[in-house]
């Protein structure tokens, strides 16, 4: 049964997956009553698209936005149990010819899924095609990679492995701006299909975000590293912040203790880090103590806990941190 159910919070890996069926379903070109979208309709609107008979030209195919009846919130959709027992019997007799995509997006950091009690999800879940499209967080590379490949081959380009790592650095794992990011490097290099590590740092940069924050605390510029937390707090959750810098400098310690007796290879096979990273942390821990890191990571953790059992604000935490820093 051509039943696909896609939920998640990488929206823009949603949207190449439907976009990748639509083609495969109607092709380049396709009549306007083929294809409709739907947003959290209401249940006879949402029943009526699932009973849809196909027509004599082709295929049809329904993308239908239904979080509300997916997600616990506020603004979920109220069914009573025979709305619910109807809509599970729609789900059980699609139609040869009707394609349904149904989309659940997550917002992103929330970290929601879909109410696996609910009767509709069971239903769903046994007849319909389910998969994830999670974010990857900051230090997932080793996820990322693989799909910016893939991006950069539909783009007719070729990425290296070092320049996939900068560019996480650089920008962050959103795979949409990413994508962004690829397609002005590939105007950038025309002719040329090669991307090099110089154009990287010659067309994206590393604006006031989240990945500057490590290389602030090394080199002890603390200003700035508040100035740079206070501006995300407004868009990210705290202990998301947090949860980066104490990943960030545990793989610093781990690089840190390696570096005196293994190769830079050596290290990226043991840490599951990529090398070129590897390489530019080596280089910026090379007049860092070992101590001192391990003082950092000891008191992120301490005011992790006391942030977590509300012992403290989250700008007091990190001023927290600092100000032990400024004072060793």
């Amino acid at each position: 049964m051509p039943l696909y159910f896609f939920w998640g919070d990488e929206d823009y890996l949603i949207e190449k997956e439907v976009k990748a069926i639509k083609n495969k379903v109607l092709g380049d070109s396709f009549d306007a009553l083929n294809f409709r979208v739907l947003d959290n309709p209401d249940f006879l609107t949402f029943d009526e698209a699932l009973r849809t008979s196909p027509m004599f030209f082709g295929n049809i195919l329904y993308v239908i936005k239904c979080d509300k009846y997916f997600l616990e919130s506020k603004t979920k959709a109220k069914l009573d149990e025979k709305q619910n027992d109807i809509l599970c019997e729609s789900f059980l007799h699609i139609a040869e010819g009707v394609n349904i995509i149904l989309i659940c997006p997550i917002p992103r950091g929330e970290k929601k899924k879909p109410d696996s009690r609910k009767k509709i999800y069971k239903t769903v879940a046994k007849v319909a095609a389910v998969k994830e499209f999670p974010s990857y967080k900051a230090y997932e590379d080793y996820k990322i990679a693989p799909v910016l490949k893939n991006l950069a081959k539909e783009k007719d380009i070729l990425i290296p492995n070092d320049v996939i790592a900068l560019l996480i650095q650089y920008c962050g794992p959103s795979i949409r701006n990413l994508d962004a990011q690829l397609e002005k490097l590939k105007l950038y290099c025309y002719p040329q299909k090669q991307i090099s590590v110089d154009m990287v740092k010659e067309v994206c940069f590393a604006g006031d975000d989240i990945f500057s924050l490590p290389d602030l605390i090394l080199k002890k510029d603390f200003t700035a590293a508040l100035e740079q937390i206070s501006k995300m707090i407004e868009k990210s959750h705290y202990l998301e912040i947090l949860a980066f810098l104490q990943t960030s400098f545990t793989n610093l310690l781990k690089i840190k203790v390696f570096s005196k007796n293994f190769s830079s290879f050596d290290i990226s096979r043991k840490t599951g880090q990529h090398e070129f990273v590897v390489k530019k942390n080596m280089e910026k821990l090379r007049n860092i103590d070992f101590d001192e890191l391990l003082r950092i990571k000891f008191n992120l953790t301490n005011v992790e806990y006391l942030l977590k059992t509300g012992q403290i604000e989250p700008m007091a935490a990190f001023c927290d941190v600092f100000l032990k820093e400024a004072q060793c």
